[in-house]
């Protein structure tokens, strides 16, 4: 083969491939934000057909304090996340691992196994590929098994005594304690300084529905105080 057949050759499988990956992306934007609107709609059912059709809406009040909480302890995530996690995950990525969740722990680990099992460099097509194909394996094997948790969770939760059932009450506060102590175990002065702050706020007759975000600005705000006069110090 002469050399001109054989950059002909070359330039005619370039555009092929660049066609392929922008057709792939245009698939992925497509149906990412379909099952994406799809899956968030279906999150609303549940609530709505059980607030305005069962009648057991809690009240606009108590659905405001729990968003400003929530919103105030991990709204910041909702901006982070897609952006440190979009060059290790790529665009088909990022639509399947925030479909499936638990990014952190399983979807991206899986991506980046499966990037480094065939060599591929972060963010290039070739990572990109086998990233997708990593967490949509991951996401198959994760399904599977919490089906099969959840069959025999509902089975053994019916079968315990009602005094166990009560304890349940306390999940959401022992796991907040679990996050708190993670982090205060490499930071231990602020573990405390946070917690001291919680109990301040929480034993203080301010108006509940600010209670948790003004617990987080003034936690973010003594820290970053703190941090700076470290740095004095330490330049001084």
């Amino acid at each position: 083969m002469s050399l001109n057949v054989q950059k002909k050759v070359v330039t005619d499988i370039e555009p092929s491939r660049s066609n392929g990956i922008e057709m792939f992306h245009d698939k992925a934007h497509f149906w990412g934000r379909l099952t994406l609107f799809v899956l968030i709609a279906m999150c609303l059912v549940v609530p709505l057909y059980m607030s305005f059709v069962v009648g057991a809406h809690p009240g606009w009040n108590v659905i405001l304090v729990g968003l400003i909480g929530y919103a105030s302890f991990i709204g910041i995530m909702w901006i982070l996340e897609p952006i440190t996690y979009y060059p290790t995950l790529g665009i088909g990525g990022t639509y399947l691992a925030f479909l499936t969740g638990n990014i952190a722990n399983m979807c991206l680990p899986c991506s980046a196994a499966a990037q480094k099992a065939i060599g591929a460099e972060t963010g290039s097509r070739k990572a990109e590929i086998a990233g997708v194909l990593g967490i949509a394996v991951a996401s198959l094997v994760n399904i599977t098994i919490m089906v099969l948790i959840i069959l025999l969770g509902t089975a053994i939760v019916n079968a315990l005594p009602e005094a166990i059932h009560n304890a349940f009450n306390f999940i959401l506060p022992a796991i907040f304690g679990a996050v708190l102590g993670q982090f205060a175990y490499k930071t231990p002065k602020y573990g405390i300084v946070a917690l001291g702050i919680g109990m301040l706020v929480l034993f203080s007759p301010i108006f509940n529905l600010i209670k948790i975000a003004l617990t987080v600005a003034l936690t973010i705000t003594v820290i970053y105080f703190m941090e700076k006069q470290k740095d004095k110090k330490a330049g001084a």
